[in-house]
């Protein structure tokens, strides 16, 4: 693996980061913007130059496919399938929660919580260990209908838990401990996921679609 050149991108929230798993290292660089579209080719071309490599030293490319910011999870897609196809390399995609589960660098646990505006958020269940199983796939929901398991502590990340903080802390009580420093899924994230656990499907570069999951809510409760 150490041998093998990948080039990641993460364009679903505000924080627009590529990241460049290289000579069994990680280089990444970001911008908290929304303006995707302009910043993610020169942070490209950045962390490139920074390692001397150049996109025909590139093996696999790997994007966050959603959800997140509509505009911003269709940008980021469409820059990696055109650098993946252009090559002729596979292109991986992983999803949010997933990427975000994994930037925690826990074990046990983990609940990420990201804003889906109107009032509602996206979150996912993952239990983090040597490897990593998730125990609810990504789902939407209005704060309150929160999932989580019964009698166990975990650990919360993401920005949807700021804006709901109040509710969240009725909600899941002293069980949940909230992890401020790990707000936004990012490119770095995105490698780890793919090269530690194996997370994301990889495949034919125009084969790839968004992760849409607004029609994906949750039945029921795993826990109050």
């Amino acid at each position: 693996m150490s041998k093998i050149n990948i080039l990641a991108m993460d364009t679903a929230t505000r924080n627009c980061s590529v990241a460049l798993y290289a000579q069994g290292k990680i280089s990444r660089l970001s911008r908290e913007s929304m303006k995707h579209s302009s910043e993610l080719i020169e942070l490209i071309q950045n962390v490139l130059v920074g390692q001397g490599l150049t996109l025909n030293d590139l093996h696999m490319v790997i994007v966050n496919t959603g959800p997140g910011s509509f505009t911003g999870v269709r940008t980021g897609i469409g820059v990696a399938q055109g650098i993946a196809y252009g090559l002729g390399i596979p292109l991986c995609g992983i999803d949010s929660l997933s990427i975000l589960a994994t930037a925690s660098g826990k074990r046990g646990i983990v609940l990420p919580i990201m804003d889906a505006r109107m009032k509602q958020v996206y979150a996912g269940l993952y239990s983090i260990d040597d490897d990593l199983r998730v125990m609810l796939s990504p789902y939407v929901c209005d704060p309150d209908d929160i999932q989580t398991m019964k009698q166990q502590k975990f650990t919360v990340v993401g920005d949807g838990w700021h804006l709901y903080q109040s509710i969240f802390q009725m909600v899941l009580g002293d069980r949940a401990q909230f992890l401020e420093t790990i707000v936004y899924p990012d490119a770095a994230s995105a490698i780890d996921a793919f090269i530690r656990y194996g997370l994301g499907k990889t495949g034919s570069p125009l084969a790839l679609s968004a992760t849409y999951i607004r029609d994906n809510v949750v039945q029921g409760k795993l826990s109050r």
